[in-house]
């Protein structure tokens, strides 16, 4: 079974590996504001096996709250799981990138969403380290 770890960043994709995971975390979190201001102010990470796509976790950071929310993706069962921190917020909408808005509630400390980050790389899985929900768990004045 041949795996492959593509990641779209903000300014370009590349494939990457868990031996990347150092790298990555030094321009994602420690250096959160000037990386993510660059190209798009999004990304993700796709899973492929066999050339299938898997999984993918959406990277959504807010430059104004320093924090990252992420929308994990099971291609293969066709289910969504949105991070949540704050279940109190999930009805404060702020603006991620330009005119993309999201609960506030849904943003984590980048600590945490680094380790939700890179379990996924590790194991195309989303972490148990995270607090998780569904969209349809989404109060009506949420967004995602």
């Amino acid at each position: 079974m041949m795996k492959r770890i593509v990641f779209n960043a903000p300014e370009d994709s590349e494939e990457i590996t868990v031996r990347d995971l150092g790298q990555l975390r030094s321009e994602m979190i420690d250096d959160f504001t000037e990386y993510w201001q660059d190209g798009s102010g999004e990304g993700d990470i796709q899973i492929f096996e066999n050339n299938q796509l898997q999984s993918t976790l959406m990277i959504e950071p807010s430059i104004e709250l320093e924090r990252i929310y992420l929308h994990f993706i099971d291609n293969l069962n066709g289910e969504d799981w949105l991070s949540v921190y704050d279940r109190e917020n999930l009805e404060e909408t702020i603006e991620t990138v330009e005119e993309v808005y999201a609960s506030a509630g849904l943003f984590l400390p980048l600590e945490l969403a680094w380790k939700g980050i890179g379990e996924y790389v590790k194991t195309g899985r989303r972490t148990g380290q995270i607090d998780w929900i569904t969209p349809k768990e989404m109060p009506e004045n949420g967004n995602w």
